[in-house]
């Protein structure tokens, strides 16, 4: 059977000037911050995804503001292939890591987010966000 690529959505969040990034150890072994985010289920929407994942991972409600785009991520090496849609967001509530993967979450300001250890998606993201947050 041939693999294709899997559906993710990820979350932009947003507060104060400052955006929440998590940290995981990836597919290569080594951690990264990353927008928190997650597998979309068959029949589900991009939008209810997010929100599912969100809950799940962080236990907090998030309010969308956005689509930002969507960002291939190819790493076939690691057998890794995700098409990954980003939203705009703002967090309802505070958050509380619920998943063991998650290594660390944090809000960061923009300054900070530029020394990261960001992955290529993330720093896409990003970037494409960095002038609508200030």
């Amino acid at each position: 059977m041939e693999k294709g690529p899997r559906v993710v959505v990820s979350a932009v969040i947003g507060k104060e000037e400052k955006l929440l990034l998590i940290k995981e150890i990836l597919e290569d072994g080594n951690e990264y911050w990353i927008f928190p985010g997650g597998g979309v289920k068959f029949g589900e929407s991009l939008e209810d995804a997010i929100k599912r994942e969100i809950k799940e991972e962080l236990g907090m409600d998030i309010e969308i503001r956005k689509l930002i785009g969507f960002k291939e991520a190819i790493h076939t090496k690691h057998n890794y292939h995700t098409i990954i849609f980003f939203f705009l967001a703002n967090p309802l509530g505070e958050l509380s890591i619920n998943e063991k993967k998650i290594l660390e979450a944090r809000y960061f300001n923009l300054e900070e987010i530029e020394k990261l250890n960001l992955v290529d998606s993330a720093r896409w993201a990003f970037e494409k966000v960095r002038s609508q947050i200030r």
